[in-house]
């Protein structure tokens, strides 16, 4: 039973919309990246797309530095956000839905490990069937690579706490990472450890 409960903080991949590694994988290597295994990680990258997801290389950087890692002068810019968006297998509708019911009631906030690749689509109307951005249905998103750090990095936390005002006690946090969900518990949020596969209605009938 969660208590006392006056805001929802969520992760996006995994939580809300629905992976697939190993279909990203797939299309990394389809554009040359041959040790693409190196670098993806279920919950947190590695080398040049750690530093995308960090802040620490714009889009047009990124892409430069995957020219380079594949030695292919020409791969496209579209090609490469096609890949990143490999992970993305579904956005359940009930989710959403949800998500909009559950906004009357608390204060709903984004935090995600990602980058310009994959919230160029997210944030764009391209994101659902009712054409509309993922923005649209949180009161606010706190993006990695906007804030220069990723979970489970404690001043990602720190840093939504102190822009927003929340009060972790009074928050929930979802996320499918388990080193998150720990750095959370350690800093007084109510947590829950979910997967992409579990019903969130059900999860809501024990929230107060």
């Amino acid at each position: 039973m969660y208590k006392g409960i006056k805001n929802l903080l969520f992760d996006f991949g995994g939580v809300i919309a629905s992976l697939d590694k190993n279909q990203a994988i797939a299309r990394f290597k389809k554009i040359g990246v041959k040790n693409i295994e190196d670098y993806l990680n279920e919950f947190r990258q590695e080398g040049i797309f750690l530093e995308y997801e960090e802040g620490k290389l714009s889009a047009h950087k990124f892409y430069a530095a995957l020219r380079e890692l594949t030695g292919n002068k020409d791969l496209k810019a579209e090609d490469v956000d096609w890949a990143w968006l490999g992970f993305i297998t579904e956005v359940p509708a009930y989710k959403l839905e949800l998500l909009f019911e559950l906004r009357k009631k608390y204060t709903l906030y984004l935090l995600s490990n990602t980058n310009p690749s994959v919230m160029g689509w997210a944030d764009s109307r391209q994101f659902t069937d009712a054409q509309l951005p993922v923005s649209a249905y949180f009161d606010k998103n706190y993006m990695s690579y906007k804030i220069g750090y990723t979970k489970p990095d404690r001043r990602i936390f720190d840093y939504i706490i102190a822009d927003s005002g929340l009060v972790p006690s009074e928050t929930l946090f979802f996320d499918d990472g388990k080193s998150n969900i720990e750095m959370a518990d350690k800093l007084g949020f109510q947590t829950h450890l979910t997967s992409q596969d579990e019903d969130w209605r059900e999860i809501f009938k024990s929230v107060q």
